[in-house]
């Protein structure tokens, strides 16, 4: 008696069904390596920049939006290759970490310029030997004027005499920001008096004005 070729049951999903059967592009992308992590990479690039600029003088300011930029940029990557969507994840964890290091290093050195290495702090009328900064205040007026210099906080009070040659003022100061202010008026309303101002630091010129009666002169420094 023969019976019928014994064939093995038809494969089942979970649920009883058949599986449906693998398409090429699925198998492409199953086997596909996952990209590169470019906002990783520029993380990177950032945070390092950022490590090096923090010890250039006059511009280490520029440290802390590449470093926060830096960080973001990083962090963003490591969500992607969290996802599967890019690789790199030790990439992304090395611009972290880049990142993270620079916003620490500039920290501080803030911190030591203002506490530790910038000597006493404030803007010093008259100036103080051995501050970091010169400040000079000119003021020229050909009928004489009363004189206010200093910053927003602090300033003095004297007489520019009637001379064409310059009165001069002087201040100084480690570090910090001050608005630095300078103000020269006539002395006699009734007559016209050429007045002329100037603000220089460090022997660079950073603010002028001149006028008739007044002359008014600002300038930002840090």
């Amino acid at each position: 008696m023969m019976t019928d070729p014994q064939y093995p049951p038809p494969t089942t999903a979970r649920h009883g069904r058949p599986a449906p059967p693998v398409t090429a592009t699925e198998r492409r992308q199953a086997n596909a390596k996952p990209g590169r992590n470019i906002l990783a990479i520029v993380g990177l690039l950032l945070g390092v920049a950022a490590l090096v600029v923090t010890f250039v003088p006059d511009i280490g300011f520029v440290a802390w939006p590449l470093a926060g930029i830096g960080l973001v940029l990083a962090i963003t990557g490591l969500v992607q290759v969290k996802k599967g969507t890019v690789g790199d994840r030790g990439l992304a964890i090395t611009a972290l970490v880049a990142t993270v290091a620079a916003l620490l290093t500039t920290a501080g050195m803030l911190l030591y310029s203002t506490f530790l290495g910038g000597g006493e702090s404030g803007l010093h009328l008259p100036a103080v030997s051995g501050d970091k900064h010169t400040v000079t205040f000119q003021v020229t007026s050909a009928g004489g004027a009363t004189v206010r210099y200093g910053s927003l906080s602090d300033q003095r009070t004297e007489n520019a005499p009637a001379s064409t040659d310059a009165w001069e003022g002087a201040a100084s100061y480690n570090n910090g920001s001050y608005l630095l202010t300078l103000t020269a008026d006539t002395r006699n309303s009734n007559m016209t008096n050429e007045i002329s101002c100037a603000i220089l630091v460090d022997g660079k010129k950073v603010a002028e004005n001149s006028g008739t009666t007044i002359a008014l002169c600002t300038a930002n420094v840090n």
